[in-house]
């Protein structure tokens, strides 16, 4: 297209442009109070609990469905079961036996105490334990992952550790 058929077609837009939208200038309008941010976290039993069984990676969260009413238990019976066929499908393994069972009522928040029967006292095991425990007792009382203290007395061994999740 030549310039001077090209300016005849440009030259409405350039001189409407500088005009604007047609809406006119408007002044601030009273609209309530300011914003408050998120609504505070609710905690509790979730939808889920997660499980901690081991990849080629490490250590992996696994999402269950959550079987109430308790979440800690829940957790700690599906830990025993082991990783599901999808699961294994996807290279995830763990140790399986009886399950462990919380001591009483938590102790506080971020604490909870368990009672492992035999076949928890490997390192990997105890892990897995301890980090399944701390995730359910995290989710309810809403401590972070790293600061929930578990302690776990090993019938087996005859002894009591105390130890936090570290990924």
């Amino acid at each position: 297209m030549s310039r001077r058929r090209a300016l005849p077609l440009l030259l409405p837009l350039l001189l409407l442009g500088p005009a604007g939208c047609g809406i006119g200038d408007t002044a601030p309008v009273p609209a309530g109070s300011p914003a408050a941010g998120p609504p505070a976290r609710a905690f509790g039993p979730a939808a889920a609990v997660h499980v901690y069984f081991y990849s080629a990676r490490g250590l992996e969260r696994v999402s269950r469905a959550y079987r109430g009413p308790d979440p800690l238990g829940t957790a700690l019976r599906d830990l025993a079961e082991g990783p599901d066929a999808a699961e294994r499908a996807r290279g995830l393994v763990g140790h399986t036996g009886p399950p462990p069972a919380p001591v009483g009522a938590p102790e506080g928040t971020g604490t909870v105490r368990l009672r492992a029967p035999g076949g928890w006292e490997s390192r990997g095991a105890l892990r897995q334990l301890v980090c399944t425990a701390a995730d359910a007792a995290g989710t309810a009382d809403g401590t972070p992952l790293p600061r929930v203290r578990v302690t776990v007395e090993r019938l087996a061994r005859g002894d009591t550790v105390t130890r936090t999740c570290a990924l």
